[in-house]
């Protein structure tokens, strides 16, 4: 029988938010990707717009990388206690 009761909301919500982290992280990640590209290949060229690059791409990782670890991190802390058995 399924349980239908308060774990099955939380478990909802947790698979949820570990969604949500995965998607925004995946609709950045294209433009992450395109502006190392940007800044590879006008390091010789331009450096003011390989430092722009440079910078677009570091603030874009960091933004994913946080974004995946709260996304874990409320995955894990909302996962379903264990029971203790006597």
């Amino acid at each position: 029988m399924p349980d239908t009761g308060q774990g099955s909301t939380r478990d909802a919500v947790r698979w949820g938010l570990l969604l949500a982290g995965v998607a925004v992280s995946g609709y950045r990640l294209p433009g992450t990707f395109r502006n190392f590209q940007q800044w590879r290949a006008s390091l010789l060229v331009d450096p003011s717009a390989a430092d722009f690059y440079k910078t677009n791409f570091i603030v874009n990782a960091v933004g994913i990388a946080v974004i995946l670890v709260v996304a874990v991190a409320a995955f894990y802390l909302m996962r379903p206690r264990a029971s203790k058995q006597p």
